[in-house]
Order: structure tokens, then C-alpha cells, then sequence
């Protein structure tokens, strides 16, 4: 296990006898998990695109330390040493990641490998340096080893300065975690939950059907995949967030066993995060802790009311100046489909703050934002299990029984719901339990009976999909009480149906009456012992089927 050491703000560190100063040193001194790492090799082999006018300069600057080709996207001029590095002329096709990139040119006997044109064995290339306007690659956050600086000098000289360091072996952590037993993204041809992948700044994620495909070399730990996930099929791993939530814990102790009281907890990236922080010290509540993760994107809901449910008053997440759009959008949407939530819960919603960049955290600070929480009770609960089991204890936590509360309409795209089924139309098939990812809806063993499990259901839509009889309608809400004490309820059951011939049940009145009524018509039912086969469970009928076939043959 890789044992993470985040640093607390250098101004901070001295003041170690105080409570904030205790926190920091327990998180300092937390182990922190990962699931493990992603490996890189570069030999130094770059591919540049664009005019001639920007890539020659390029490529001469980085030809004595690295071997450089070029893709030109126009004829330019015909330099003396233009030969030396030129590999083709126009727009190439590119995917991959640093020590891995495959480029391809369309002509008209087909794609051609710009690797395979170079000769030599080489099979990718290591760097891509993009100088076009039009940018090869245009995920919002791009793979490491490739640089999109089109005309800009100032973004051209810092790629120039980076592309040489980066040759060699080189290590990142997995950062993801994925249970494909509990994803909601599809089933049996239809899709359901997509929320991973609309989050993903990277392009890393992709479906594959009934589940999804995570390419770790692409993935950089945004974390916003985590955070939009409903089940918890996607999770965090740098750090798990069993491990977060353990260090928070300890940190709080220490800050209480120091004197501190209402405490409040702003989560920042490690890098940029700091750097900003410091600047802000003198500024910062005494009560304000802060917490350096790799990248604030994987901080959620679960985070957020578990941490609320240790007794912390307030969560601020600071969003970096930069952030990529995918991420601070899905930041606030997680944001506003919890407002109701936190509200349901007889907080206000804005005990969850989320912080976009330098110039706003002035404005909040200067605001003096936290809410006086002294004497608030500190649970201490199990943080183990996923993520729906860490918002379930959060909900039991901090749920005070309110009769005009106990129920809260929640906005389309929320996680939480109930589905409601039209019995008069429902034939108890079990077509929705059948893809249902996390058992909210299961049948009732050997009886004709349709249970649903509120506090599991993620309201992704399959179980809706799959009904042939349209019987099934979602609702998005939150129904505390269901998972304060989370018990199977019945949807629907009917009277069971039971052979003709032997006697066991096996589907219900309803269904049969519903056969009979559409094959009514039907050539192969027209005689009464075709009819009856009907109403015979499937071994009957079988037998009855080669009864009817001997006595044929004998005649």
C-alpha cells in the first residue's frame, strides 16, 4: 500500500499545539491507500503537427536531445533541413497516451500507420507536439505526453522545456476503482446510467454494453466519475474513500481532544490548492481545517454528509482557477441535486459550499461564512462498505424524525427514488428485477409477488425500459424513513396460476388470461388441447406436446 503524505500548509505547521495545528498533524500523518499504479515508458520519440512555419523551429529545437518527425498540414516553404525531419503532409488521426500514440493518414488506398512509414520497428510514438489551430485531440483534458499549444509562444517554450523530461519510465497511481456487478449502465441492450462517462474530462471511460471500460492510461484522477456515480460501481482509489473518511476521523479527534469545537473542513488540491491557501493563511478560521486531496473533483456527496455527520459544520470544496468544465459541472450538479437533500435533512444546503477559484475564496472568506455549530454531536459510525452504505448511515445519522419531512421531492437525475407500478396493467413477468444492478426490485421467490428495496434504488431507468407492458414509471425523492430502516416493500402480486395437469404454480392469472388473449387468433391454438397446453407449466406442456405426437405416429 502506498502510504500518501499531504503536507499541511507551511504557515500552519508551527501552531501544532492548537486544535487546527493537531488536525493537520494527524492528516499529515495518515496512510492513505491506492489500488494500485500505471506504468509509462518514453524513448523520446515526438510527433509534430502542424504548419511549417511552427514545427521546423520545433523540431530543431528538440533535435539534438530527441528524435523528431514531422507531419506537416501544409506545403510551407522547402527549408534545406525540412527533409530531415519531414514524415508526411496532412492532418493525421491520434489516440493513445504518452509512450503509446498511433497516428494514422487517410489516402486513397486506405489508412496508413505514420509509425509503420518511419521504418525501423517503431510501432507508436512517444510525444505528440500539436502546433495546428484545429488541435488533434480535443478531450478537456488531454494525455499525458501530448501538447496542444497551436500559435501560442509563451504555452510553445514551456511544452519545449517539459518534452525532454519527459523520457523514460515513469509511474502513476490507478486512480479508479470499479465493481461491474453493481453498474447501472445497461442491460440486456439497454442503456441506463451514464453518468461516469458524461463526467469523464479524459475520454477514459467507454461503454461496453451492459457494463463500462476504464483505460488507466488515460485516466488522471479527476474523480468526478466517483462522484456522479449512483451505486458506487465507480469509486476513488487515491485514496479509497474508507481511507479519507478514516484519516478525517483520527483528525477530528485530535482537533476535539485539543479543545476545538465546530470544526469545518475545506477540501483543495494538493498542488494548486496550497499554493493558494498559503497566501490566504492569516485569513482562514481558526475552526477551518484544511484538506489536501490529489484532485477535489473525487470529493462527493457520501464525503460531504459523512463528514457533516462526524460533527463537522461546514464542507467547502475549492475548485481550482482552471478546472476543466466536465468537472466544475459536474461538481454542481451533484451540488444542486443535494440542496434538497441536505434540506430533508434540516440543514442548510449551504453547509456544502463549492468555491470556484482564488477571486471567489476572497469573497467567501471575507463573508465570514461558517456556521456556529458548538456543542453539535459527533457520530460515530461504521465508514467500511460502498457508497451507498456510507449515505445510508449518513442519512440514519443525521435524520431527526419529522413527520412534514419525512419525504422530499427530489429533481430528475437525483439517485434516490421510488419506482410506481400500474398493477392494473403489471403481469408480474419480472422483466425489471431481471436487470435490475443493485436489487432494489426482486421478485418474490416462488411467489407471483414484485418487491422493491427504496434504499438501494438508483433510478437508473432500466427497470422502466424493460417493461413490456409500460407499467413501470420512475420517481425521483427522498424518502428518509426508508433508509433509516430499509425494508423490502410489495409492488404487486397477483393470485398464482397452477397447471392444469400437475398442479404447481407457475405464473399468474393474469398472465395466462393475457396469452390466451393474444394468441386467440392464432392458427396453432385454434383446437381446445392447444388451448389447454396454455395453462400447463413447461414440463407439461413439453410432455404433452410428444404425447400428442406418439398418438399421431400410432394412428
Amino acid at each position: 500500500m502506498l502510504e500518501i503524505q499531504h503536507q499541511p500548509l507551511e504557515s500552519l505547521k508551527a501552531k501544532a499545539a492548537d486544535p487546527r495545528g493537531a488536525a493537520l498533524g494527524a492528516l499529515a500523518s495518515a496512510n492513505m491507500g491506492t489500488a494500485g499504479f500505471v506504468e509509462y515508458r518514453s524513448a523520446g520519440t515526438v510527433l509534430i503537427h502542424g504548419p511549417v512555419a511552427r514545427a521546423l523551429p520545433a523540431a530543431r529545437a528538440l533535435g539534438e536531445e530527441m528524435r523528431c518527425l514531422l507531419v506537416a498540414e501544409d506545403d510551407g516553404d522547402q527549408p534545406a533541413d525540412l527533409r530531415q525531419y519531414l514524415l508526411a503532409r496532412g492532418r493525421p488521426r491520434l489516440n493513445g497516451y504518452l509512450g503509446a500514440y498511433e497516428a494514422w493518414l487517410d489516402t486513397d488506398e486506405g489508412p496508413r500507420s505514420l509509425a509503420e512509414l518511419v521504418g525501423g520497428g517503431l510501432k507508436a510514438f512517444d510525444l505528440v507536439l500539436d502546433l495546428a489551430d484545429a488541435p488533434l485531440m480535443t478531450m478537456q483534458k488531454p494525455p499525458l505526453g501530448y501538447f496542444a499549444v497551436g500559435g501560442d509562444e509563451a504555452s510553445l517554450a514551456e511544452a519545449l522545456a517539459q518534452l525532454p523530461a519527459m523520457v523514460g519510465e515513469f509511474q502513476k497511481p490507478r486512480f479508479f476503482a470499479y465493481d461491474e456487478n453493481i453498474c447501472a449502465h445497461g442491460a440486456r441492450g439497454m442503456t441506463g446510467c451514464t453518468r461516469c462517462m458524461d463526467a469523464c474530462a479524459t475520454d477514459a471511460i467507454r461503454s461496453l454494453g451492459e457494463k463500462v471500460e476504464v483505460d488507466p492510461y488515460l485516466c488522471q484522477g479527476c474523480g468526478s466519475c466517483a462522484a456522479a456515480c449512483p451505486s458506487g460501481a465507480m469509486g476513488y482509489a487515491f485514496p479509497h474513500a474508507r481511507d479519507l473518511l478514516g484519516g478525517l476521523r483520527r483528525a477530528l479527534r485530535a482537533y476535539g481532544d485539543a479543545g476545538g469545537q465546530a470544526p469545518a473542513l475545506l477540501f483543495h488540491d494538493d498542488e494548486w490548492g496550497s499554493e493558494v491557501l498559503e497566501a490566504f493563511a492569516e485569513r482562514l478560521p481558526e475552526r477551518l481545517i484544511p484538506v489536501p486531496v490529489e484532485d477535489v473533483g473525487s470529493i462527493g456527496p457520501d464525503i460531504w454528509l459523512s463528514a457533516l455527520a462526524m460533527g463537522v459544520s461546514d464542507v467547502v470544496v475549492l475548485l481550482p482557477d482552471a478546472v476543466e468544465g466536465v468537472l466544475a459541472e459536474t461538481a454542481r450538479t451533484q451540488k444542486a441535486l443535494f440542496d434538497p437533500v441536505l434540506e430533508a435533512l434540516q440543514l442548510d444546503s449551504d453547509r456544502v459550499r463549492l468555491v470556484s477559484g482564488q477571486a471567489a475564496l476572497a469573497v467567501w472568506l471575507d463573508a465570514s461564512p461558517l456556521h456556529d455549530d458548538h456543542g453539535r454531536r459527533a457520530g460515530n459510525f461504521s465508514i467500511a462498505g460502498g457508497k451507498r452504505e456510507r449515505l445510508q448511515i449518513a442519512f440514519s445519522e443525521l435524520y431527526r424524525p419529522n413527520r412534514d419531512a419525512a419525504t422530499t421531492e427530489l429533481p430528475a437525475g437525483a439517485p434516490f427514488g421510488q419506482i410506481q407500478v400500474d398493477r392494473d396493467a403489471c403481469t408480474l413477468c419480472m422483466a425489471c428485477a431481471a436487470v435490475c444492478p443493485v436489487e432494489a426490485v426482486t421478485s418474490g421467490g416462488g411467489e407471483p409477488k414484485l418487491l422493491f428495496d427504496e434504499s438501494r434504488c438508483v433510478q437508473c431507468g432500466l427497470c422502466e425500459q424493460a417493461c413490456p407492458e409500460d407499467a413501470i414509471t420512475l420517481e425521483a425523492r427522498l424518502h428518509l424513513p426508508a433508509f433509516a430502516m430499509p425494508q423490502t416493500r410489495v409492488l404487486n402480486e397477483e393470485a398464482p396460476f397452477h397447471c392444469v395437469s400437475c398442479g404447481k404454480a407457475f405464473a399468474t392469472e393474469k398472465m395466462i388470461g393475457r396469452v390466451a388473449e393474444q394468441l386467440a387468433g392464432h392458427w396453432m391454438f385454434q383446437d381446445e388441447r392447444a388451448r389447454r397446453r396454455l395453462e400447463m407449466c413447461e414440463d407439461c406442456r413439453v410432455k404433452d406436446l410428444f404425447d400428442e405426437e406418439g398418438n399421431s405416429l400410432g394412428q
